[in-house]
């Protein structure tokens, strides 16, 4: 399938769950798609292209995160790019979904892209997002923070120096990693 019939099938989707599930579906059957839809994400200035590729992207990635395996350099590659909120959401989730994956063994990380989802869930951790960023981050912070000695120690200053004026989705999850890592 052409990159712009992959446009126009992506355009045509709804926000609703049933065409995100089915579009997400479609792309399982077309892994070329992943290429389309991580290219659009990290090239294009059409927000509406951006949210719906992501959106199609999100539905495969929590149904076979392996999906991404081949377009791992891609995918770190729009990674860095990300402006709309959804689509930070939806890669936050996806983040989280990679670090659970690395630590049964079955998404071989190299020592860069660690680096990269590390930092990347800090900024997200630290700055103005979105409660569901911040609570995605500071998972994939938790999955990973045997890849590097200081990560356990900044997490929990993160989360402890953020909890008071929190809101309570953010102070449940925080409790939660919280308590992971005292134990």
């Amino acid at each position: 399938m052409t990159e712009a019939v992959w446009t126009t099938k992506i355009l045509n989707i709804s926000s609703s769950l049933a065409d995100r599930k089915a579009i997400g579906e479609e792309l399982l059957k077309f892994p070329d798609g992943v290429t389309h839809c991580l290219h659009f994400i990290a090239e294009s200035s059409d927000n509406e292209l951006v949210t719906k590729s992501a959106y199609a992207l999100d539905q495969a990635v929590r149904s076979n995160p392996d999906i991404l395996q081949p377009h791992k350099i891609l995918f770190f590659k729009a990674l860095r790019t990300l402006e709309v909120d959804t689509v930070k959401r939806i890669f936050a989730k996806t983040l989280e979904l990679i670090s659970f994956d690395f630590l049964k063994g079955s998404f071989p990380l190299q020592k860069p892209e660690q680096e990269l989802m590390v930092s990347t869930c800090f900024d997200w951790l630290i700055a103005d997002e979105k409660v569901a960023v911040k609570a995605f981050a500071m998972q994939c912070l938790y999955n990973l923070k045997d890849t590097q000695a200081w990560i356990e120690g900044e997490l929990k200053a993160q989360l402890n120096s953020q909890f008071q004026n929190a809101s309570p989705a953010f102070q449940s999850r925080a409790r939660h990693i919280l308590k992971k890592l005292k134990n």
